[in-house]
């Protein structure tokens, strides 16, 4: 078990989609919506490892076509978050320095930590992840309650992290340092949610065309 956690910290350690929301919301909204959106992710962790132990031996044994419809829809949600981040800071080129602009979201905390576990389920190479991570220690996993627990360990590692990113990104220092670079910085987060959709889209599409 240890060592699951441990590939996964790994794997929490390369930015994606995920890191790029939280880091994101953190610094225009503050610790709490950020952690809020961690949470969000810990759930979409803790679904997807689920997921992943009980179809192992399906995903194993055949091409599933459902994962790459899966992958497709994903790849269409992170394509549209990051054309809409793209587009709202194209209409919002004017950057104010300070940070009293700041917390000033509509959203509450459930709504956000929606937002986070749809970004996160909208990853689905998390699933293609976590089945190769798996796939090794399947055997040692006997009862319902060995699933859980690890599904729900993997879930609180993965809050645990991004929230420590919140944290870390809700610092005066580094708000500064956003302010004054805001539209460079949200166009390369919406470039970055764009690239990782495509690739989910063209990676589901080429599978599909092989497979049929």
């Amino acid at each position: 078990m240890v060592t699951i956690l441990f590939i996964n910290f790994l794997g929490l350690l390369s930015p994606g989609p995920d890191f790029m929301y939280v880091s994101r919301k953190s610094l225009n909204e503050g610790k709490y919506h950020g952690m809020a959106a961690a949470f969000g992710i810990g759930l979409g962790i803790f679904f997807w490892s689920g997921a992943s132990i009980l179809t192992l031996s399906l995903l194993n044994s055949t091409n599933n076509l459902v994962q790459y419809i899966i992958m497709c829809l994903g790849g269409a949600y992170l394509s549209y978050s990051g054309l809409t981040i793209i587009k709202h800071t194209a209409k919002n080129t004017a950057i104010e320095h300070g940070i009293s602009d700041f917390n000033q979201s509509n959203d509450n905390i459930l709504r956000q930590v929606f937002k986070g576990l749809l970004i996160n389920l909208s990853n689905a190479k998390v699933i293609v992840f976590f089945a190769s991570v798996l796939s090794g220690f399947i055997a040692d996993i006997f009862s319902w309650t060995d699933m859980l627990l690890i599904s729900l360990l993997l879930g609180l590692e993965t809050f645990v992290y991004f929230s420590i990113i919140a944290f870390f990104f809700s610092r005066n220092s580094v708000r500064n340092f956003y302010v004054k670079n805001k539209t460079c910085v949200d166009y390369i987060s919406g470039l970055i949610f764009l690239y990782f959709g495509c690739g989910l889209i063209y990676t589901g599409i080429s599978t599909l065309v092989t497979l049929s």
